[in-house]
């Protein structure tokens, strides 16, 4: 787990099963309204929600607020 990253449990153990590159993958490839275009998100918080993992942060790039859903599997 990258440090200042909070999630909660169960959003931990869904993170922990998805592999390290498509970890990677997601994290750099998030919309960001500001920009208009894909950026990757940092200092993020993860957790679940109805079966899918949503993580909140901000845009690399203006440091706007962005989100990834990783829908259940």
């Amino acid at each position: 787990m990258v440090e200042g990253v909070k999630f909660t449990p169960l959003a931990a153990r869904r993170w922990a099963e998805l592999d390290v590159q498509f970890q990677i993958r997601l994290l750099n490839n998030v919309w960001c309204v500001n920009c208009r275009k894909t950026t990757s998100i940092v200092q993020y918080d993860g957790r679940m929600e109805r079966g899918d993992l949503i993580l909140e942060g901000f845009c690399i790039k203006c440091g706007g607020p962005v989100a990834r859903v990783v829908e259940g599997m």
